[in-house]
């Protein structure tokens, strides 16, 4: 399926990415060669938040970085360091 979206919805949908890489962050420390990967998931976790009605861009970061594990796994789980506190 490919999907159109206008500049505004653009915006929304690189705000949410922006919000949730951050939030990642903060618990996370991923690696270089899994950054992209993550990115990826959130991105795709965003776009399913987006198609199944919300488009605010908090709520959608929220819900990515939530359900990140499905839709990258081993990206995810276990691979990546704690951060030492």
């Amino acid at each position: 399926m490919t999907t159109v979206f206008t500049s505004e919805q653009c915006d929304v949908l690189q705000q949410a990415l922006d919000i949730a890489w951050e939030m990642f962050l903060r618990a996370h420390k991923p690696g270089a060669e899994e950054a992209e990967a993550i990115k990826g998931a959130l991105t795709r976790a965003i776009l399913d938040e987006y198609e199944h009605g919300e488009h605010n861009a908090r709520r959608m970061a929220i819900a990515a970085v939530a359900h990140i594990e499905q839709f990258e796994a081993p990206a995810v789980s276990g691979r990546m360091q704690k951060p030492v506190v």
